[in-house]
């Protein structure tokens, strides 16, 4: 009976690993570099190519690994606030050690930085600076309002940016994209200013909602929105009809998640926004292959 007690504690355990991984986020991001990987990036001939090249694994993975690093790294700097924001899922990650979850952001990057030295010299020179650059934020950058919110945006798309490099792909409608998915995610950064107020201000940290007021981060998130049918306007001819109804479809649903924002009397109105931001990245993947 024991025996199967520490069983389930152990598998309990890796559940809330897992969960400090951000797991399905790391799903999210190897499921957007195969799809543009082999829809966006290869020529239409070459997509079988793409999928048997051990080197397009190698950068998905190594970008993957080296993601769950900086979660790692970030879900130890934020515990406290966590605690706090979200003390029941707070309470169930504490399960794992402070040093169970050192020793295995150090493994995933370890892992990270191999998987890219294993394709080139230079791919695990530009993955080691993501991985300093997920670290500087979390160690750094994150109590700097606005710099936090930018870096956070540029950092979750950088792995995108090593595929097409490799690839050696780029072309005006992907940069344009990823402008937008780019503005999604500083725009989400602000949301969760807004949610995580509470324990920023009590454990110290400086975000925009803590220094500027609740007031203006929500009429900031109307203004992102705004600013983002801007350039997808001038840019609509670049898209095919797919690609440009994806867009749109993100657009108001972008739209809609800051009004609600903006509306919101409390944390409850926040969580619904925050829950269609979520869809939104997850539309926003779906969408690469009609890029």
């Amino acid at each position: 009976m024991k025996k199967l007690s520490r069983n389930r504690l152990q598998f309990v355990k890796v559940l809330a690993l897992l969960s400090q991984i951000r797991w399905y986020n790391i799903a999210l991001l190897l499921l957007g570099q195969y799809l543009i990987a082999i829809f966006v990036f290869a020529p239409e001939d070459g997509r079988i190519d793409t999928i048997y090249d051990s080197n397009t694994h190698c950068i998905a993975w190594a970008g993957a690994f080296i993601m769950a690093f900086g979660f790692l790294i970030n879900s130890f700097y934020d515990q406290q606030a966590d605690s706090i924001n979200r003390p029941m899922q707070s309470a169930f990650e504490r399960l794992v050690s402070k040093r169970t979850s050192l020793n295995t952001a150090i493994l995933t990057l370890a892992i990270g930085l191999l998987l890219s030295w294993s394709v080139s010299t230079t791919a695990a020179i530009f993955f080691g600076s993501f991985a300093v650059g997920l670290w500087y934020h979390s160690h750094r950058l994150r109590n700097i309002p606005i710099v936090s919110h930018t870096s956070a945006a540029i950092l979750a798309l950088t792995p995108f940016f090593g595929m097409s490099v490799y690839h050696n792909y780029s072309s005006l409608h992907t940069f344009a994209y990823g402008a937008l998915l780019g503005l999604t995610l500083f725009s989400r950064e602000l949301l969760k200013d807004l949610l995580m107020l509470k324990g920023d201000i009590l454990s110290g940290r400086r975000t925009v909602a803590s220094e500027y007021g609740e007031e203006s981060t929500r009429n900031t998130l109307m203004v992102s929105a705004m600013i983002a049918w801007i350039p997808a306007f001038f840019t609509r001819d670049l898209f095919n009809e797919y690609a440009a109804t994806g867009i749109f479809v993100i657009l108001v649903l972008l739209s809609s998640a800051n009004f609600i924002a903006l509306k919101a009397k409390d944390l409850r109105g926040l969580r619904w926004a925050h829950l269609i931001y979520k869809v939104i990245l997850i539309l926003g993947i779906l969408t690469l292959p009609f890029l």
